[in-house]
Order: C-alpha cells, then sequence, then structure tokens
C-alpha cells in the first residue's frame, strides 16, 4: 500500500479506543491538507465596471466549497463561466492561495488570475445577483450583501473557469472575496 493509504487508514481508527472514527469529507480534507483558501478585498469598484477572476485547474479535479462576496452596495451581478478562452491570463493571484492545514506543505494545482483578457467567456453555469439593500429603494440603498456560488462544485481537469462581477449599483463599491476548495491526492 502507499503511503498516502496507510497514512489515511491510520486516521480512520481512534488510537485510543481503537475503533473507527467518521469525518466528514471536508474535514478530512483539511486535516490530510488538500484544502485551501484565499481572499481578499476590492476597493474602489467604479459603477458598470466588471472585475474578473479566472481560476485554471491542474490534471485533477478541484473541489469548490465556498465562493463567497460581500459587498458594501447592492445590485452586483456575479456569474460563472466554464471553459473560457483567453488571450492572456492576467494577474497572478496563486500566491494568495493558503493550505488550510499550516502543517502540511502541500501547495494547491489550481492557479488563479485577476483581470484576465477573455476572448470568449465559455458556457454559463451560475448566477447569483446581490440587490439593493439596507434602506431606500433602488440603486440609493445601501447596506451590506453578500452571496457566492451556493452549494460544492466539482471543476473538471485542466480547464479554464471565470467569475465575472459587475458593479449596477450607481456607485463606487468596496467587496471582499472568499474562495475555499480542495483537491483530493487520490
Amino acid at each position: 500500500m502507499s503511503n498516502l493509504t496507510n497514512r489515511i487508514l491510520e486516521q480512520s481508527f481512534d488510537p485510543v479506543t481503537h475503533s473507527l472514527s467518521v469525518t466528514d469529507q471536508v474535514h478530512r480534507m483539511n486535516h490530510l491538507g488538500m484544502m485551501f483558501h484565499a481572499s481578499g478585498k476590492v476597493t474602489g469598484m467604479v459603477d458598470t465596471n466588471v472585475d474578473e477572476f479566472m481560476f485554471i485547474t491542474g490534471a485533477k479535479a478541484v473541489h469548490f466549497q465556498r465562493l463567497h462576496f460581500d459587498f458594501g452596495r447592492g445590485d452586483i451581478d456575479i456569474l460563472s463561466y466554464e471553459d473560457t478562452l483567453v488571450s492572456g491570463n492576467g494577474s497572478d493571484l496563486t500566491s494568495l492561495i493558503f493550505n488550510q492545514n499550516r502543517e502540511s506543505t502541500t501547495t494547491p494545482l489550481l492557479a488563479m488570475y485577476g483581470a484576465p483578457t477573455v476572448t470568449d467567456v465559455g458556457t454559463l453555469l451560475h448566477t447569483s445577483w446581490i440587490p439593493p439593500t439596507g434602506t431606500g429603494t433602488g440603486q440609493s440603498a445601501d447596506g451590506i450583501s453578500g452571496g457566492g456560488n451556493g452549494e460544492e462544485w466539482l471543476l473538471k481537469p485542466n480547464s479554464k473557469y471565470l467569475i465575472r462581477i459587475t458593479n449596477n449599483s450607481g456607485a463606487t463599491i468596496d467587496y471582499r472575496w472568499e474562495i475555499v476548495f480542495y483537491e483530493p491526492d487520490f
């Protein structure tokens, strides 16, 4: 058996009682050092502007657990695409991705970029709308609202994915983003 298989088997039993121990998949991926996280804040996104993030998966499937955004003002569209074509990847943001198991030295195969030069968005997979929030009506409403990808997405190996955020709020906004994913090593 491989070292990884032995490690998984050893972790399946409680060391004191020797009984079978059951852990959900996400928790287990974190302990095995296969869970990754990235986050950041974008300031000064002008009304009607578009921000884009591109993810390029490696040779293994990527399990996106969380893709979440928090906005200081509503009326935002978030669209997710698969099989995006680009003429330039944009700014490399891969250094913002960290292993959630801080004892692990495993790095992700997934690469992340900001502001790619998109020639074809690809297939639309998911839409999110962050409505105007707080008090007031329409584009005059302020407040904090968030949204994301819903449930887990299993991304194809060796593929490009695009997240496109459009500010329709009528004002300049700031927002926060966060991704959490795992890449199984088996």
